[in-house]
């Protein structure tokens, strides 16, 4: 019998693009100055880094079928994705971040129809859809010290925006896990960007 891929009801999932495998080297080069130079910071993990399309909170057993099936339809519609890396930001500002962020950019405007199309197709499902406007970015970087100006900081931080375009060709359900040594993402499904173009 399979695993039951929810290990634990209700999960905490969100449907995301996972971006490491993609920007691997690009992640590391950056995050690894960040580490170094600035402190007050709990940095991402660079293979837990992904960019968010949809988070759905704690979700039953019985609503994760549907949340997979329409995951899976809406994949299909969607041709993959060109992306690039272009700045870092802070939520709400980098003068006084809570959080570090790198920007994700795509010219054509599919990336915005794809997470629309997430936001209406959970909208049937009974999900609320996200009330703020869809900003895609990577968290990167959780700060401790909430006072700090850090863009100074990261003024000094070598790396060339924007970075070239790459591929992504599936997003994922994830499921989130709270440990002790901070937050574990797990990939649960993977969905094609099926589309021919």
């Amino acid at each position: 019998m399979a695993e039951d891929p929810l290990k634990q009801a209700p999960a905490r999932v969100f449907l995301a693009i996972p971006l490491h495998d993609i920007f691997h080297q690009e992640i590391k080069s950056l995050l690894g100055p960040l580490g170094r130079e600035i402190s007050g910071v709990r940095w991402v993990e660079p293979q837990q880094v992904h960019l968010t399309l949809h988070f759905f909170g704690p979700v039953s057993k019985k609503e994760f079928e549907p949340i997979h099936l329409s995951s899976k339809k809406i994949a299909s519609l969607f041709s993959p994705l060109k992306l690039s890396l272009n700045r870092i930001g802070g939520f709400p500002s980098l003068k006084r971040p809570d959080i570090v962020w790198i920007g994700v950019a795509e010219s054509s405007g599919r990336l915005l129809s794809l997470q629309k199309a997430i936001q209406g197709e959970i909208q049937t499902l009974g999900f609320k859809p996200e009330a703020r406007p869809f900003l895609p970015h990577l968290t990167i970087g959780r700060v401790k010290w909430k006072s700090q100006d850090l863009e100074p900081l990261l003024a000094k931080v070598p790396f060339q925006w924007p970075t070239p375009e790459k591929t992504a060709d599936h997003f994922a359900l994830y499921q989130s896990h709270n440990l002790p040594e901070g937050v574990h993402y797990e990939i649960l499904k993977t969905y094609p960007l099926s589309k021919k173009t």
